[in-house]
């Protein structure tokens, strides 16, 4: 019996509650080579101490160093691991300590285990000591890579084998199940054959499970669609004790594993409800170019007097601008099912903006799906590399519409002096939210209280940056953070997968991150029930749960 066969038929042994007659229909999951190896063998610099970061110095310095020879690397095979799982690392673990040194980034675990069904990872954490720290890996794409390093003594689980996707067909609609090990290119695709939709994130390897279950947002379809969490509705899950238990939203701890997941047990799948793909109408994409900071400013600040004034009241159509240090306005206009009217009046004033500052066009984009909107980043997200891809990532937002005061600082501030300029990969990104995120079911996670979201994305190839280079982009976004703290009525790094866990006095706090107080007790209760002896203590803020 194959891994995914293993996977289906010992998920349906444990699941008495579907009719026998309901059918099930499987998506075989495909590697894509392309996606896994291009943008994570680059990372190898981080894992060896002769490579780019690890040194303070580029790698194309060391290969001129040695005759145009690439350097030998000599790496075991958990540093090899780390290499090709991490999509990138924190930026506060590539800046200088106090002697000007930096260090290896790579994993610190005792042994990778590569789990493929329930059952596997129930006899793993049976044959363990009670004590001894169980991380758990699925895309590799959370911020400060906690899981990834984790600890000396620690034993990671691998679930990228994990790669179940089946359909099912209930009274009200349809279900998928998803293996944790899926990412959201093979779950996109998937949906698209069954005619569905889901809030997906853009990222194509960013693991489906970790991102649902850390209050995961999606830029264009959340604010019809709720977060992904919301449409969670069963999921399999493997406690510190190695018992296999399947939640529903009627068990606390179904609720508290979608706010801290991996700090609270193993989950090995999630149920989702998916929307039929007739939720989204389409999508229009606008690319202008710009010459200065001060033009950024402007656009943004007038972009978001019209988001204000026409889009947010209007919980039928999104808007999202993003500037790029590429010298690039991306605006993306989305409209859903319930969306009646002419789509220009929500395009062309950005079109009017553009042309009265003189800002060229770069491209123009129409997509007439659901598909076709959630895999369109797919090829610019595979151009972000890195040796290793150094990243950061902070939020603020408004729980209603933002006053006037609010727009006019993120113009001037988080477009104005965001570290654009030095990490030329980095953005900023603004866009509505709200709607069906803020109307639906409660989940542990800030988002669900948003209606006007912003991130500042730090992003940057380490290796082209010296030490000081790399402390100046951390002190500059440090200091945009800190600014926005100041901003009454703006929220700052309320969101689990937009906020850095890693940042030393500066993160969030636990009602912040889940949502409220009350979410953070449940949190904590559970943690205190089904992991007393915090064997999983490697989700990035397990610092909140105990």
């Amino acid at each position: 019996m194959g891994a995914l066969d293993a996977i289906g038929a010992s998920a349906r042994a444990r699941s008495n509650d579907i009719p026998s007659d309901r059918a099930i229909r499987r998506f075989n999951v495909m590697q894509d080579p392309d996606v896994r190896i291009t943008r994570r063998t680059a990372l190898k610099g981080a894992a060896v101490g002769s490579v780019g970061v690890v040194v303070g110095s580029s790698l194309a310095e060391q290969v001129a160093k040695q005759g145009g020879a690439l350097p030998e690397m000599t790496m075991t095979p958990n540093e090899e691991w780390f290499a090709q799982r991490a999509w990138s690392v924190s930026a506060n673990k590539v800046v200088p300590r106090a002697d000007g040194t930096t260090t290896a980034v790579t994993t610190l675990a005792t042994r990778i285990e590569h789990p493929s069904s329930a059952e596997e990872i129930a006899a793993i954490v049976k044959s363990l000591p009670a004590t001894t720290p169980i991380a758990c890996v699925c895309g590799g794409h959370e911020a400060s890579g906690t899981a990834l390093v984790a600890a000396r003594g620690a034993v990671i689980l691998d679930l990228g084998g994990l790669k179940s996707i089946e359909f099912e067909s209930a009274d009200d609609g349809t279900l998928v199940t998803v293996g944790s090990g899926v990412v959201f290119r093979e779950l996109v695709e998937a949906v698209k054959g069954e005619g569905g939709a889901l809030p997906v994130g853009t990222g194509p390897g960013v693991g489906v499970a970790g991102y649902a279950l850390n209050g995961g947002l999606s830029s264009y379809f959340s604010r019809r669609l709720g977060l992904l969490g919301q449409r969670a509705v069963k999921m399999t899950v493997v406690t510190a004790d190695g018992e296999i238990r399947v939640l529903t939203p009627e068990d606390e701890l179904f609720t508290a594993m979608l706010g801290a997941g991996s700090a609270l047990a193993i989950v090995v799948d999630i149920t989702f409800r998916v929307a039929d793909a007739s939720t989204i109408k389409g999508a229009e994409q606008r690319v202008f170019g710009y010459e200065t900071r001060a033009q950024a400013v402007e656009f943004s600040k007038k972009a978001m007097q019209f988001m204000k004034e026409r889009v947010m009241p209007n919980d039928s159509v999104s808007l999202e601008i993003v500037v790029t240090g590429t010298k690039a306005i991306v605006a993306t206009t989305v409209f859903y099912d319930t969306f009646e009217g002419g789509t220009a009046e929500f395009v062309e004033p950005l079109e009017a903006i553009a042309s009265e500052m003189e800002l060229p066009t770069f491209a123009e984009a129409h997509w007439g799906s659901w598909y076709e909107a959630a895999a369109a980043l797919w090829p610019v997200i595979a151009e972000q590399q890195g040796s290793p891809l150094a990243t950061s990532y902070h939020c603020a937002g408004t729980t209603g519409i933002p006053e006037d005061a609010v727009l006019d600082f993120v113009g001037d501030v988080l477009v104005g002096e965001a570290p654009l300029d030095e990490a030329e990969m980095s953005i900023v990104e603004i866009r509505t939210l709200g709607g069906q995120a803020q109307q639906g079911r409660r989940i542990p996670s800030g988002n669900c209280d948003h209606a006007f979201f912003v991130d500042l994305v730090t992003l940057y190839d380490a290796s082209t940056k010296s030490p000081a280079q790399r402390q100046e982009i951390v002190d500059l976004t440090n200091r945009v953070v800190d600014k926005s703290r100041a901003v009454p009525g703006l929220g700052v790094d309320f969101s689990g997968t937009h906020s850095q866990p890693d940042d030393v006095d500066r993160s969030a706090v636990a009602a912040e991150i889940f949502g409220s107080a009350e979410m953070a007790r449940v949190i904590k209760t559970q943690k205190s029930k089904v992991d007393p002896e915090n064997r999983f203590r490697f989700n990035p803020f397990a610092k909140f749960v105990g």
